[in-house]
């Protein structure tokens, strides 16, 4: 009773109402083929390198431009910044619509035009989520918010299963892009809002190795990387488990998420009361062990097992730690686009050289080894700080 009197009592500023009405609508065009992805990837290239190579080239080229795209949302304003990135989205999905006629060139394509939405939405996202959030409620704020995500994430796989059984992944890519253009009418009641990124970009580069900001870049390295791990191989492995069938995975997925939503309202209220860092803590251990768990997962009821304590392990991390992240980046005050910057760049930097280290591993070993990398990059969550 406790639990939903404090619920009642958070309020939303009306701009961040709108900010992630836009983001869960994105979400929700994202989610319903982000599943399958990965699968996609390795159906048409038809090589596990590649789709590494895939990963490594998106998240470089997005590291090492996001200093300039933080220039560009100074003179842009936010609010113009999250809508062009949405309009970017299109040919984004355009590319892999067409994927199967040419490869080489609608991956190219694939790339450009998610550089131009990562620069143009997650900086100026983060933000202004960090401006628009309430700093004595905002655990239950974002895990209200997050758990609205996750209803539509439950959604999202079981009906991309259904297309992807009935019709084809392009038919999918539709229902996405339709999701995404929809998302534009929140994004055009936001309030102006302008944040100047101060830094150039080698002083951006020059902060990311500073010694001040060791500990903070290793630990979002790590999330970058577990991360990636989470939503590339680990689909890609279960996908095998369970015979390559879609439908199944789609409700498989629906129902792991299904139990931990009433979990992370729980946690999100823990936030306000709990010290962050202990928590973020905890859920590194947590995740850390999943991982090793999934090592030795066989059949679909070992997936299920293992897959919902990991979603405990998720959701104590992620609310916890995305509303650490939120708190320090509103405490730098006027710096609080350079630190998203920081954040940014350290996540995807992760990314890439832990597919180099996966890259050279997979010669010599199976999939599952993933998982053991996975596992000890998620204890280092723990020294952000």
């Amino acid at each position: 009773m406790q639990l939903i009197k404090d619920f009642k009592q958070v309020h939303f500023a009306k701009g961040l109402i709108n900010l992630y009405v836009g983001k869960l609508l994105l979400d929700f065009g994202g989610n319903i083929f982000a599943l399958f992805f990965p699968i996609f990837l390795y159906q048409q290239y038809k090589d596990i390198n590649l789709v590494i190579v895939y990963y490594i080239v998106g998240s470089l080229l997005y590291a090492l431009t996001l200093p300039l795209g933080a220039k560009l949302m100074g003179r842009l304003g936010i609010k113009k910044s999250l809508i062009l990135s949405t309009v970017f989205r299109i040919p984004y999905f355009a590319a892999f619509y067409f994927f199967p006629l040419n490869p080489v060139l609608f991956t190219m394509i694939a790339w450009l035009s998610n550089l131009c939405v990562r620069n143009l939405f997650w900086v100026p996202f983060h933000t202004e989520s960090a401006k628009l959030s309430d700093k004595k409620n905002r655990g239950k704020q974002f895990s209200i918010l997050f758990s609205i995500a996750s209803v539509l994430s439950i959604v999202a796989p079981v009906i991309a299963g259904f297309v992807l059984e009935k019709w084809s992944f392009s038919i999918a890519v539709v229902l996405g892009a339709f999701f995404v253009a929809l998302s534009i009418w929140p994004l055009l009641s936001l309030p102006p809002s302008r944040e100047e990124f101060s830094w150039s970009f080698a002083e951006a580069w020059r902060y990311f190795f500073h010694p001040f900001n060791r500990r903070m870049v290793v630990a979002y390295m790590s999330d970058g990387l577990v991360g990636l791990v989470n939503g590339v191989f680990w689909p890609l492995f279960i996908f095998t488990i369970l015979d390559e069938k879609y439908q199944a995975m789609g409700f498989l997925t629906a129902g792991i998420l299904l139990a931990g939503m009433i979990l992370r309202l729980f946690i999100g209220s823990l936030l306000d009361h709990w010290k962050k860092t202990k928590l973020v803590k905890i859920g590194a251990a947590l995740n850390a062990t999943a991982w090793l768990f999934k090592t030795i997962v066989a059949s679909a009821f070992h997936i299920f097992l293992v897959s919902a304590y990991h979603a405990l392990a998720l959701i104590i991390l992620k609310t916890s730690l995305d509303t650490l992240v939120y708190e320090k980046a509103a405490d730098r005050g006027h710096y609080v686009d350079e630190y998203t910057v920081i954040k940014e760049m350290s996540v995807h930097v992760g990314r890439v050289l832990g597919l180099i280290g996966i890259a050279v591993l997979l010669l010599f070993l199976p999939m599952q080894a993933t998982f053991v990398v996975a596992g000890v990059a998620a204890l280092f969550i723990n020294l952000l700080k």
